[in-house]
C-alpha cells in the first residue's frame, strides 16, 4: 500500500524566515557602528538569502532544487513579456502615487501631523522640487547601480520570497484561483506580507510595509512563469525607476 504525501509544514520555512530576517537586521544596526559592516551590508544580505533555503532544506530533510525553485532564465519570452506588461500596468500608477504622496506631504497647507512627520520623521520635504521644478537625471554610477540591483539585492530576495517561501507555502496551502494564466491564493498573500513585515524588521521603518503590494506583482509573476527571473528583473528596474525619480525631483 503506497504512502499518502502530507503537504509541507510551516516550521522550516517560517523559521529560516526569521532567521534570515534576524541575521539581516543585525548585520543593519551593526553597520551603524562599523564601516567595513556597513560598506560590505548588501552583498552579506544577499549571501543570507541565496544560502539559507539550502541550509533549511539540510536541517529539516525537505528536498530544495534553486533550478525547481525558479532560478533560470527560461521561459525567456515569457519571462521578458511579463516583465514588459508589469511595467505597463505599474508604472504609471506608481508615478502617479509618487507625485501625489510626495505633492500632498510637502505642499505648505499641509496637516500639522503629516507636517511634522514630513519635517521630522522623513525630513526630505525641503529639497522637494514639485512637477514644475524637476530636473531629470540618473543617479550617479547609474550602471554600476543597476548591475548591483539585479545581482546584490532582487535575485537573492526573489530566490529566497518567491522561489523558496513561497514555494514551501504553495506546498502547504496549494493555490486553487488563477489570476491572467497564474495560479494564486494565500501563499501569494502570505509571503508578500512576509517580505513586508520582513523589510520593517530589519530597520524599523514602517514606510517599507509598502512593499506588499509590488511583492503581489513578483509572486503573481513567479507563478505565471515558473521563474524568478521575470520578477527579479522587474524588481530591479522598479527599484532604479524609484532612484531616478528620488534624484530628480529632490535636490
Amino acid at each position: 500500500m503506497s504512502r499518502i504525501a502530507r503537504p509541507g509544514g510551516l516550521l522550516e520555512p517560517l523559521a529560516t524566515f526569521f532567521a534570515a530576517t534576524a541575521l539581516a537586521s543585525g548585520l543593519y544596526w551593526l553597520g551603524q557602528v562599523v564601516p567595513l559592516v556597513q560598506k560590505n551590508l548588501h552583498g552579506a544580505i544577499a549571501v543570507i538569502f541565496l544560502y539559507a533555503p539550502a541550509l533549511a532544506a539540510r536541517w529539516s530533510t525537505r528536498p530544495f532544487d534553486y533550478r525547481a525553485a525558479g532560478l533560470r532564465l527560461d521561459p525567456l519570452p515569457l519571462n521578458l513579456k511579463v516583465t514588459g506588461l508589469a511595467m505597463a500596468l505599474t508604472w504609471p500608477i506608481f508615478f502617479a502615487a509618487f507625485l501625489g504622496f510626495y505633492g500632498y506631504v510637502c505642499r505648505a497647507g499641509a496637516p500639522a501631523l503629516v507636517k511634522y512627520w514630513a519635517e521630522t520623521l522623513a525630513p526630505m520635504c525641503s529639497h522637494w522640487l514639485g512637477l514644475h521644478g524637476v530636473r531629470w537625471r540618473l543617479p550617479p554610477d547609474f550602471l554600476w547601480l543597476g548591475l548591483s540591483q539585479i545581482v546584490v539585492v532582487a535575485v537573492p530576495e526573489e530566490l529566497f520570497f518567491r522561489g523558496y517561501l513561497l514555494g514551501r507555502l504553495e506546498e502547504r496551502w496549494p493555490s486553487r484561483h488563477k489570476l491572467l494564466g497564474a495560479a494564486v491564493g494565500w501563499p501569494l498573500l502570505v509571503s508578500s506580507a512576509l517580505f513586508a513585515v520582513g523589510h520593517v524588521l530589519v530597520d524599523f521603518d514602517l514606510q517599507r510595509l509598502a512593499v506588499f503590494f509590488p511583492a503581489l506583482a513578483f509572486g503573481w509573476m513567479r507563478a505565471r512563469t515558473g521563474s524568478i527571473a521575470a520578477g527579479a528583473l522587474f524588481h530591479a528596474l522598479c527599484n532604479l525607476l524609484s532612484e531616478v525619480l528620488h534624484t530628480s525631483f529632490f535636490s
